[in-house]
C-alpha cells in the first residue's frame, strides 16, 4: 500500500547477474535525471530506499566503498555494489548479505521474530502486522524488503501450523481433524477476491484515509475480540464452578447429601433454575436452526433416491424421522458422514483451495502483482489488464457458489440422517453461505487496503459465528499456507528480498518462523491442556491485534507526517499513478 509498505511493492524488482545487479528502470531513470545525485541529505535514508544512492558529505551520490553507505562506524548493514545497466556502471548501496557478517541486529530480529510467531501461531494470524515495522525499525529494511521477508517468515510459520494441526483432533467429535476444511474452502476464495480489489483501491485512497481506517478497523476488531474473549470466560467459569459444586454435593444416593443441604440451602434450587434457564434457551435455538433448516431444503434440488420412500414434505424440509426400515439407511448414512469427516486430507475441499491458488498466482504473474511484473507485458488498465482481473475473480465467484451448494446440500443430507451436531457446528443454510463469504470479501478488501494479514479480520469473524476458538486457530493457519505461498513464490520470482544472495534471508527466516511456530503450538497446547480454557486463544488473538494497530499505526502516521512535511498529493490518485 502506498502508507509505507504496498505501494513500494509495484516498483519492479531486480534480477541476479553474477556479481552485479540490475536495478528496475525507474530507479535507473531517478539517478540518470538527476533528481536525486546531489540532493542534500543527513542521513543515507535521505536518499531513497535500498537499492539507493549514498549519503556523502550531506550529498547524495554514488558510494565508492561500503563505509559510504553507513551513517556511523558501527554500521555493518549495507554494501557498497555495482549495477550494470546497458554500456554504463553505477554502484549503490544495498543490503549486506545476512552472514556477511552476522550482526547484534540481525540476532535481536531473529528473537523477534521467534516471539511474533509464536504468538501468531497460537492464535490464527501470520503476524505480519508485527513483522513488518520490526524489519523495518530494527532491521532497517525498505517496506519494498521487509514486506516479502515478512510473507516468507509467515510462509515458515504457516507450514509448521499445518505440519502440528494435521495429525491433530477436534476437541469435541473423536476423530475429526481440528481443521474445518469445509470453511476454509467456502472463506478463502472470497478472500482472494477482495484483497485483489482492496490492493487496486490501495492505488486510489490517500495515505490519511487509509490511516484512518487502519486505526479504526483494528481498534474496533480488538475491543469486539476481547469482549468475546470475556464472554467465552464467563461461560468457561461457570462450568468449572457447576462441576465443582457437583463434587461437594455429592451423589445423590450417598448419605452425605442431607447433611450437605444444610450447607448450601439454595444451591439446588439455583442448580435447577440456571438448568431451566439454559434448556429453555438451547431447544429456542433448535427450533430457529431448524426453521432455517426447512426454509433452506424448499429452494434446494430433490434428495437422492434413497429416501424416496419418506413423504415429500420430508424430502422438502429434512424432519421427519424415518420408519424402521429406514432407521438403517439413517446409521448407514452417519457411519458415512463420521467417515467422511474424519478424512484428514479431504479433496472435495482441497482441491477447490489448490484451483483458487493457481488462479491467483498466474493472475499475478500475467498481469503483475505484488512486485512482480507482468510477464506478458501488460499496461495498467488496459483492456487485457482489466481481462486478467476480472475473469480471475469470476471465476472464484463460481467456485465459491459451488462450494457453498455442495455445504448445503451435505447439511440437508446429515439432517435427513439424523446426524447430531456437536457444539461448534454449522447449520450450512443459503443464509451463511451467502454472509459468510461477503465478510470475507470484506475483510479481503480490508486486508488489501488496509496492508494488514487477512487472519486479524477472519478469525473474529469465525468466533463470531461460533466456531470454536481451537477449530479457528488451526483453520486460519490453514487458510495462511495458501496465501503466503503465493505470495512467496512471486516475491521470489522477482526478486524482492534483502540482499545479493536473496535465498539467505528469505531461508533463515522462513526456518525462524517455523521454529517459532512450533514452539507457541506446542506452548499453547500445553496451556489449554493445563487451563481447560479456550479464551486465552481469544485473549491472544486480541492482543495481537492490538500491537499490530500500534506499530502500523506509528508507522503509518510517519508515513502521512512525511506526505505533509513535503506537501505530497493528499487526496485521491488515480489507478495507475504509482505503476
Amino acid at each position: 500500500m502506498k502508507l509505507l509498505t504496498i505501494m513500494l511493492l509495484n516498483q519492479t524488482a531486480f534480477g541476479n547477474d553474477g556479481d552485479n545487479f540490475i536495478p528496475n528502470k525507474s530507479d535507473i531513470s531517478l539517478t540518470r535525471n538527476g533528481t536525486l545525485v546531489g540532493r542534500q541529505c543527513s542521513q543515507q535514508s535521505d536518499c531513497g530506499f535500498l537499492p539507493a544512492l549514498a549519503c556523502v558529505h550531506r550529498t547524495c551520490r554514488h558510494c565508492t566503498d561500503d563505509y559510504d553507505c553507513s551513517d556511523n562506524s558501527g554500521d555493518h548493514t549495507k554494501r557498497c555494489k555495482l549495477f550494470k545497466t546497458n554500456d554504463r556502471t553505477h554502484a549503490y548501496c544495498i543490503e549486506k548479505d545476512l552472514f556477511d557478517p552476522f550482526t547484534r541486529t540481525d540476532i535481536i530480529a531473529t528473537t523477534m521474530t521467534l516471539l511474533i510467531t509464536a504468538l501468531g501461531a497460537g492464535c490464527g494470524v501470520g503476524g505480519g502486522g508485527l513483522l513488518v515495522p520490526s524489519f523495518i525499525v530494527v532491521v532497517g529494511l525498505s517496506p519494498k524488503h521487509a514486506i516479502p521477508l515478512s510473507k516468507a517468515t509467515i510462509f515458515g510459520t504457516s507450514v509448521a501450523n499445518f505440519w502440528f494441526n494435521y495429525h491433530r483432533k477436534h476437541s469435541i467429535k473423536n476423530g475429526v481433524p481440528i481443521i474445518n476444511y469445509a470453511m476454509a474452502a467456502i472463506m478463502e476464495p472470497p478472500t482472494l477476491i477482495g484483497a485483489a480489489i482492496g490492493v487496486m483501491l490501495n492505488h486510489v485512497v490517500p495515505n490519511w484515509l487509509i490511516f484512518v481506517l487502519l486505526i479504526s478497523l483494528l481498534t474496533t476488531i480488538t475491543l469486539r475480540t476481547f469482549i468475546k474473549g470475556n464472554r467465552l470466560r464467563e461461560k468457561e467459569t461457570k462450568r468449572h464452578q457447576t462441576l465443582i459444586k457437583n463434587v461437594f454435593m455429592g451423589n445423590v444416593q450417598s448419605g452425605n447429601r442431607k447433611r450437605l443441604w444444610s450447607l448450601y440451602p439454595r444451591f439446588d434450587a439455583q442448580s435447577a433454575a440456571r438448568h431451566w434457564l439454559s434448556t429453555t434457551r438451547k431447544r429456542q435455538k433448535e427450533r430457529r436452526v431448524r426453521s432455517e433448516d426447512e426454509k433452506d431444503f424448499q429452494t434446494l434440488p430433490p434428495l437422492s433416491s434413497k429416501y424416496s420412500s419418506i413423504g415429500s414434505d420430508a424430502l422438502n424440509f429434512g424432519t421427519f424421522r424415518s420408519s424402521a426400515p429406514e432407521a438403517e439407511k439413517d446409521l448407514q448414512a452417519i457411519t458415512s458422514i463420521k467417515a467422511a469427516d474424519s478424512d484428514k486430507f479431504p479433496k472435495r475441499y482441497i482441491l477447490p483451495l489448490l484451483f483458487a491458488w493457481v488462479v491467483v498466482f498466474l493472475q499475478a504473474m500475467l498481469r503483475g502483482g505484488h512486485g512482480c511484473p507482468s510477464l506478458i507485458g501488460v499496461k495498467c488498465n488496459s483492456r487485457l489488464y482489466w481481462i486478467l482481473t476480472v475473469l480471475p475473480l469470476g471465476l472464484l465467484m463460481y467456485l465459491t457458489y459451488r462450494i457453498g451448494l455442495r455445504l448445503r446440500l451435505d447439511n440437508r443430507f446429515r439432517v435427513c440422517s439424523g446426524y447430531e451436531f456437536s457444539d461448534g457446528d454449522l447449520h450450512w443454510t443459503k443464509k451463511k453461505t451467502t454472509r459468510l463469504p461477503f465478510y470475507c470479501g470484506i475483510a479481503g478488501i480490508t486486508a488489501g487496503l488496509l496492508g494488514i494479514g487477512g487472519g486479524m479480520v477472519k478469525g473474529p469473524i469465525m468466533l463470531e459465528m461460533g466456531v470454536l476458538p481451537v477449530v479457528q486457530v488451526a483453520t486460519a493457519n490453514f487458510m495462511i499456507l495458501f496465501t503466503s505461498a503465493s505470495t512467496t513464490l512471486q516475491f521470489a520470482i522477482a526478486g524482492q528480498f534483502p540482499g545479493s544472495l536473496q535465498y539467505d534471508y528469505a531461508i533463515w527466516f522462513a526456518c525462524v518462523g517455523f521454529v517459532g511456530a512450533y514452539c507457541g503450538q506446542n506452548v499453547v497446547a500445553y496451556l489449554l491442556r493445563k487451563y481447560n480454557r479456550e479464551s486465552m486463544l481469544v485473549y491472544i488473538l486480541a492482543v495481537m491485534i492490538g500491537f499490530s494497530a500500534i506499530c502500523m499505526g506509528i508507522v503509518g502516521l510517519q508515513t502521512v507526517k512525511h506526505d505533509i512535511a513535503h506537501r505530497m498529493h493528499l487526496g485521491f490518485s488515480g489507478l495507475c499513478d504509482a505503476q
